[in-house]
Formats: C-alpha cells, sequence, structure tokens
C-alpha cells in the first residue's frame, strides 16, 4: 500500500492508513476509525466536488445505499456530502477481488462458481429492493471475503452517469459488462445488473467474459447483436447464466428466482477461492492510478491505455486507443474484375454473327452494357481514395489520401449515422474553427459527410459496421450522438 505527499491525513473522523486505489469518483483510503475499525474511504475528486448536481445525486445515493442491508454488500459506515471534498466510508473488506484471484489462480471451480451466483444474487436482491441499480457490477467490484462474496460499489455509478462531467461522452461502465440496453441507451434497471451478473459468472467459470475480448466497440457490438459464450456449468446454473445473458430484459430471471433456482450459498467461504489464492489485504476496491495518457477520462469510462487499436495503423497518421473503421476495396474490386470479365465475354465480336443471329447478338449488345455499367460502379468504387475514420477519447480523426487531420470533442457538437442502409453516413456538425479542418468536401444538412459506411459492401457488412459504429459512438460520444435515425 502506498501514500502521495497530497494524500489527507484524515477525512472526517477517520485516520488515513494508505491509499488502496483510485478511480472514476476519486482516491479510495484505507482508514481507521476512532474506535480502531478499518474502513475503506472513497473521496471525491475535485471536478466532481465542484459539481453542485453531482453533489445532490451523490447524497440520495448514500442514503439509498444505507437502506441496503444484506450479508453479501459493503455496509456504508459514514458519508458527508457537503464537506469540501465529499466523502463516503464503506466495510473494508480484507479479500481479493474476484478479478485479482481469476488472474492469480484461475478459473473457480464449478461448487464454487455455484456459490459465488447464490452469494451474488442475494446481494443484489438487497440491492434492488433499496430501490439501487448498481449498474458497473464487474469481477473487480467483487470481493471474496472470509465470508463469502461482497459486492462494492453500489450505486456509485448513477451518480457519477449523470454528473455534468460525462459530457465528454463517456459511458459508465464496463465493456464486457454492459447490458444492451444500457449500450443502446433504453434505459437502465434491474434486470441490467442481471445481464452484468450472468457475464461475471461466465468469467469465474472460464477466466473471460461470454464475448470474448477486443476493442470496446466490437465488445459493445457483440453485446448488441452477438450470442454469448456460455462454457459448460453443472446442474442448473448453465440454463441460470443462458436466461441472465438475454437480450430482452424482460426474459431474464430477478435474483429472488436465482436464489429459488440455486439455493442458498453454502457456508464454506475457503472453497470459494482456488487452492493457491490468499487473502491478502488490502484489498483493491478501484483500480490503481494510471500514468497519462491512460489515465481514466472525466466521467469515468475505459481507460485510454486500456483500448487496443481496431484496425492495422494508417501510414503517416498519428496513433491513439480508439475504434477504428476504414473503407475496403475487396468486395467492389472483385466485382469489378467479374463484371469487366462479363461485358468483354459478351461482346458481339464476330460480324457473321450478326448477321446470322441478330436476335442473339442483339441480346448478347444489351447484356454486355449491363454488365459494362456495373463494372464502371464496381471501378469507381475501387478507385475512390480510402477514408480511415478513427474514434478515441481525444476526438475523431479522418485519414484520406495523404490528408490526415483530428478535431477534439469540444469541436464536435453533433453526429449522426444519416442516409439509408444501402448508403449510410457518418454525418457530423463541427464548431466553427473546426469546419475546414476534416479532410472531406460533401456538405449535408449543414454537417460534414465524413465517412462511407461500408459502400460497395453486402447488406450484412453494412449492418455489423453500422452497429460497431453506433456502438464506438455511444461509448466515445454519447453526449453528442444523434440517434434518431
Amino acid at each position: 500500500m502506498t501514500t502521495h505527499a497530497q494524500d489527507p491525513a484524515a477525512v472526517g473522523p477517520f485516520a488515513i492508513q494508505g491509499r488502496l486505489g483510485r478511480g472514476a469518483m476519486g482516491a479510495v483510503y484505507l482508514a481507521r476509525s476512532p474506535g480502531g475499525r478499518l474502513v475503506a474511504v472513497k473521496v471525491v475528486r475535485d471536478e466532481l466536488a465542484g459539481d453542485s448536481g453531482f453533489r445532490a445525486r451523490f447524497a440520495r445515493e448514500i442514503d439509498a445505499a444505507r437502506r441496503v442491508s444484506g450479508a453479501f454488500t459493503a455496509a456504508v459506515v459514514d458519508a458527508d456530502p457537503a464537506a469540501d471534498r465529499p466523502w463516503l466510508a464503506t466495510e473494508y473488506l480484507p479479500g481479493p477481488t474476484l478479478q485479482k484471484a481469476i488472474e492469480e489462480s484461475g478459473p473457480l471451480p464449478p461448487d464454487a462458481v455455484r456459490s459465488l451466483a447464490s452469494g451474488l444474487a442475494e446481494a443484489l436482491a438487497a440491492i434492488h429492493a433499496s430501490g439501487l441499480v448498481h449498474r458497473d457490477l464487474k469481477p473487480s467490484n467483487i470481493v471474496l471475503s472470509g465470508n463469502g462474496p461482497r459486492v462494492i460499489d453500489f450505486g456509485i455509478a448513477r451518480a457519477l452517469e449523470e454528473a455534468s462531467l460525462t459530457a465528454t461522452g463517456m459511458v459508465i461502465g464496463t465493456p464486457g459488462y454492459l447490458s444492451p440496453e444500457q449500450i443502446t441507451g433504453a434505459g437502465v434497471g434491474p434486470a441490467s445488473d442481471v445481464f452484468a451478473f450472468g457475464a461475471v459468472l461466465v468469467f469465474a467459470a472460464s477466466g473471460r467474459g461470454p464475448f470474448a475480448t477486443g476493442s470496446p466497440a466490437s465488445l459493445l457490438h457483440r453485446i448488441v447483436n452477438e450470442q454469448p459464450h456460455i462454457p459448460p456449468l453443472p446442474g442448473p446454473l448453465h440454463d441460470v447464466v443462458r436466461r441472465c445473458l438475454a437480450r430482452d430484459p424482460a426474459q431474464r430471471p430477478t435474483p429472488t428466482d436465482v436464489l429459488q433456482t440455486l439455493g442458498p450459498a453454502t457456508n464454506q467461504p475457503p472453497s470459494m477461492l482456488p487452492p493457491t489464492t490468499a487473502l491478502p489485504p488490502p484489498t483493491k476496491v478501484l483500480p490503481p492510478p494510471l500514468a497519462s495518457p491512460g489515465a481514466t477520462p472525466p466521467g469515468g469510462g475505459w481507460p485510454a491505455a486500456a483500448l487496443p487499436a481496431a484496425a492495422t495503423p494508417v501510414a503517416g497518421a498519428p496513433q491513439m486507443a480508439g475504434a477504428t473503421f476504414a473503407t475496403s476495396r475487396r468486395r467492389p474490386g472483385v466485382l469489378a474484375a467479374l463484371t469487366t470479365f462479363g461485358w468483354l465475354a459478351f461482346i458481339p465480336a464476330d460480324p457473321q454473327v450478326k448477321a446470322l443471329h441478330p436476335v442473339l447478338s442483339t441480346l448478347s449488345a444489351l447484356i454486355s452494357l449491363a454488365f459494362l455499367y456495373f463494372a464502371v460502379r464496381h471501378w469507381i468504387l475501387v478507385l475512390r481514395p480510402k477514408v480511415v475514420l478513427r474514434l478515441s477519447p481525444e476526438g475523431l480523426s479522418v485519414t484520406r489520401r495523404r490528408r490526415h487531420a483530428t478535431v477534439p470533442w469540444s469541436g464536435v457538437t453533433r453526429l449522426r449515422v444519416g442516409g439509408d442502409m444501402k448508403r449510410p453516413w457518418l454525418d457530423a456538425w463541427l464548431e466553427l474553427p473546426y469546419q475546414h479542418q476534416l479532410p472531406v468536401d460533401r456538405h449535408h444538412n449543414g454537417g460534414l459527410r465524413i465517412y462511407p459506411i461500408a459502400h460497395g459492401a453486402s447488406q450484412n457488412s453494412r449492418r455489423t459496421q453500422v452497429n460497431e459504429l453506433r456502438a464506438a459512438l455511444n461509448w466515445y460520444a454519447a453526449r453528442i450522438h444523434d440517434t434518431s435515425y
């Protein structure tokens, strides 16, 4: 455990012992109460402390969290939302997070996964009964304590999600554990936690999430459009996880339903952990600080350093973490070659054939012209400049021919997927200083058409790229993403 020069000596009545970590809300400290009890104190960072709206929401969430009474949650000990830097003290849980346990010792055995499922279901039932939705249930927010699994940081995500600092467009949550309705903006409720609960159980049983790994854009796309990969699980657990991961929230079970199906958690805490897993204090309540430029962006979201590139780097363009989309010449090239061959094959070349078979000759000429028409259309797609679009925490970038430009999110007022499903475009409306920086010259309804989405590709490819682009826009620029189309 480390301390920093700027760390306080005390927060409220609690004496700081050391820093546990830092997350979207602020720093987290291990502290000791006047009576000697260890607690985890979360101190809000300066930017959020200056937001009166956040303070009000934070106070409401604290009041709701105090009502949570369950054997599998970290209890609220004390809080002061009116302090210069608001803080929240919760019970300190001396155990590894589920994330750390799996990373160090591998997946849990089947009996331990079932015990984990029952314990987490009870925790979610207690949270939901108090009117809270966790919104960010994930392995790093689950502590394997000596008395079973405990859920931490419930209710905090809601206050963060609504804070004014989310104007950067970041989505609160972790990509592999977000529900489809969180991604599409259809509304968040208790069923969203149940979806994350199912994803957590898959991770506990297999060491990987139900939608594999990859860039945030690809993960979000798979969650919305593809079926989850569920490893073989014993007894009724497999069916429970499958139902929890249903795309339709109405088809997911409630935590109470899960408890009725699986029964209570076994009272054997050591079986919850792999044989080599120890219980080392302190618990990392939140991820450790990230060095620039990979620091967690304002308002939370996926750390920039953790975002793998989604495509081959573009020569001459500066490389950033984010999601990349590029026009492709492969399919138009194949079709251009085939239609050109068809045009040449049906050209009536022999005058004697024309004289003897005028009808066939005319039909051949018409077919040849049809092939020529489609050949020209596809060659236009092949010969037009390649366009590369990149969305990242820094902003949006466009590369066309050898021209490259990046516009920060502060310079973008609106982004919209427009056109129709046959020829969809990404349109952007920019602030005046940036309107002539991007290497595009097509204006549309006052904006710029900056990226043709899978033009010339198959219908399935277009649909796939539209969905992936929408997911990336929701992730990086939710505030300015116009979803009206």
